[in-house]
């Protein structure tokens, strides 16, 4: 199956969004992790996993947008990983829900809310097409 791209301007713009939140997420996780252990009423090693992996998919969307021909390859990547991340971070807000303060089961939802959107914003741009050739 072959795929190309379509609203290429509008994509790059939900890359940078998804670079930004990525990237100041995984910034703000890794570097104050103590001081939100207490804040969000979640365990250390949470916060740096989350910060970590939000920190990979940020640099991966920037490497994307900042390329001159977009990756589809790599773009299908970054919009499967966000659905398993969105997959994970249910289980992550069932399992650590009863502990967090509001302030941790408010980031744990709109975590789950934020990637499952930018997913599915990707993933409108990307569409198959059986013959010729996709970019």
């Amino acid at each position: 199956m072959k795929y190309q791209l379509r609203n290429i301007p509008l994509l790059k713009k939900v890359l940078w969004a998804d670079c930004s939140l990525g990237v100041g997420t995984g910034l703000v996780g890794l570097l104050w992790y103590p001081a939100l252990t207490e804040f969000l009423g979640l365990p250390v090693n949470l916060i740096v996993i989350v910060a970590t992996v939000t920190l990979g998919y940020g640099l991966l969307a920037l490497r994307l947008v900042l390329q001159r021909t977009t990756s589809i390859l790599f773009l299908r990547i970054l919009i499967t990983a966000n659905w398993v991340w969105t997959i994970i971070s249910v289980a992550l807000l069932i399992f650590y829900i009863q502990n967090a303060t509001l302030f941790g089961a408010a980031f744990l939802i709109l975590q789950e809310v934020v990637v499952a959107m930018l997913a599915y914003l990707e993933g409108r741009h990307v569409y198959s097409f059986n013959g010729g050739d996709a970019r």
